[in-house]
């Protein structure tokens, strides 16, 4: 037994770092694949491997702001990164794009292509674009295009149709799977075009709840905090205040673990508490009409 059994390995050395490093280093993102991560994670990583056919299956992947959506798409997009062919050509596996706050056709093409580094005019008219992405697209291999905020569609009026047009023609015409992430809103932007939605098969990121599978949550990422002293977040003292300050988004209480870690460390405490929790300095979601009240 070792006094920092409450680490995960590579951790304890982080513990001789100095106050300053040590801070920088919780503030730093962590991937921890919970259960629902897995699982959308595998959906993700079979559209990958799925072979070319006439109608390549599509995902949308909905959840609320602060979710873990973002830390999904990264986990996705880093395993699966840019190889090079024996001829020396570029195979993209995964291509990630974001779609523009208000998207039209043009731009659509335009985020594409900076997202392959091709310099170009966006002020071109759509049709140029569109046959230099799609050239792009071919000559880079790329199987699946990944469309983070896709729920900007909704902003588009008019022209929302329009994007989800090209979207199709560009899965028709080069085999490629979409997988597109954003809000409740995507979904009231695929009912626009109810034959583009039903190519996706939908995958949520509920909301968190104080169960076991939070408590799990807390337990690994605990070991993930160079505290010399363990904190015993999953516990019935600690874990229902977490919750309470974090609230149900997965972003909320890592951002609450994050702070109390910094503090922890600051202040000498080596370890969360619930002392240490009070002084967080953390509005939590149901306080924001208390700070607007005051305004």
């Amino acid at each position: 037994m070792s006094e920092f059994d409450h680490l995960a390995a590579e951790v304890v050395p982080v513990l001789e770092l100095s106050k300053t490093e040590r801070k920088t280093f919780c503030r730093e993102d962590r991937w921890i694949g919970y259960t629902r991560a897995t699982e959308i994670l595998g959906e993700l990583d079979d559209l990958v491997n799925y072979p070319r056919g006439l109608r390549m299956p599509n995902v949308l992947v909905v959840g609320r702001s602060g979710n873990g959506k973002s830390s999904i798409i990264e986990h996705f997009s880093n395993s699966h990164g840019v190889r090079v062919t024996e001829s020396g050509g570029p195979i993209l596996p995964v291509l990630r794009i974001e779609m523009p706050d208000t998207p039209d056709q043009a731009q659509f093409w335009s985020v594409i292509l900076w997202a392959l580094l091709i310099t170009h005019r966006e002020t071109a008219p759509a049709k140029l674009l569109k046959r230099e992405a799609k050239s792009a697209l071919q000559y880079a291999h790329v199987g699946v295009l990944l469309i983070d905020e896709f729920n900007n569609l909704v902003n588009a009026g008019r022209k929302a149709g329009d994007v989800l047009a090209a979207i199709k023609e560009l899965s028709n015409a080069l085999k490629i799977s979409i997988v597109a992430f954003g809000t409740q809103a995507a979904i009231n932007a695929l009912n626009l075009e109810p034959q583009m939605k039903s190519r996706f098969q939908p995958s949520s990121l509920q909301r968190w709840r104080l169960d076991a599978e939070y408590l799990r949550f807390l337990a690994s990422y605990e070991r993930l905090l160079p505290l010399a002293k363990p904190s015993g977040l999953a516990t019935r003292d600690l874990a229902p205040r977490i919750y309470g300050l974090g609230g149900d988004t997965i972003g909320g209480t890592v951002n609450v673990v994050k702070a109390a870690a910094t503090l922890a460390i600051e202040l000498g405490t080596e370890c969360i508490t619930t002392s240490i929790l009070d002084k967080v300095a953390w509005t939590s979601p149901g306080d924001w009409e208390k700070v607007a009240a005051v305004v």
